[in-house]
């Protein structure tokens, strides 16, 4: 009689460390899951965390997505040195060339109509020219053109008007700036191109 009761302590003996077993194994499960769901949950947060850093930092030093690093700045920009009405066009020259106004029309069609006045003084010794030639846009095009004072005596003064067709919605950039300054020696000849403040948009 004692054999059966044997086997029957085995059995038990072997239900428990199955079940041990079975404990075991669901505890590895769900501790498994666990972590999964910690990383993917962590994972976001971290970048989000990184990225909130970065602006934080940015906002701090004053830096700009645009500055370095190769950025883009905005096309609508214009530099510190560029010039606006009532300021002197070419600084290069002892002669005054004061742009007197800039007008940029909006119109109908696919063109707008430019124009830039500016206000030339011979206040030199000898004879003097100053030309309004191609302007620049901010999308890399340009647009020829030419307009003179033909050439001043000492002392004289002239008022000039550059027109100028350009695309509908682009804006002006730079314009071509020329001098001459007849010597006895010859011509002497300064070029640049100046840059522009923003021009505003007037309806026709």
């Amino acid at each position: 009689m004692s054999a059966p009761s044997d086997s029957s302590d085995d059995g038990d003996a072997v239900d428990a460390n199955t079940a041990d077993s079975a404990d075991s194994g669901g505890l590895s499960k769900r501790t498994l899951v666990r972590i999964l769901v910690g990383f993917a949950l962590g994972v976001p947060l971290a970048v989000e965390g990184a990225t909130f850093f970065e602006l934080f930092r940015r906002q701090l030093t004053g830096a700009d997505e645009g500055d370095g690093g190769g950025g883009t700045s905005t096309a609508t920009e214009a530099p510190d040195s560029a010039i606006d009405v009532g300021d002197d066009v070419l600084e290069a020259t002892d002669r005054p060339e004061t742009l007197r106004s800039a007008i940029l029309r909006e119109e109908s069609g696919d063109r707008w109509p430019l124009s830039l006045t500016v206000e030339v003084e011979n206040t030199g010794e000898t004879d003097y020219e100053f030309q309004l030639l191609a302007v620049h846009l901010d999308d890399g095009r340009s647009v020829s053109g030419r307009t003179s004072t033909d050439r001043l005596a000492p002392g004289e003064s002239r008022t000039i008007t550059a027109e100028w067709s350009i695309p509908a919605g682009s804006t002006p950039r730079a314009v071509d700036a020329v001098a001459l300054v007849y010597g006895d020696d010859g011509v002497e000849t300064v070029e640049r191109q100046v840059e522009l403040a923003k021009i505003p948009v007037r309806g026709s």
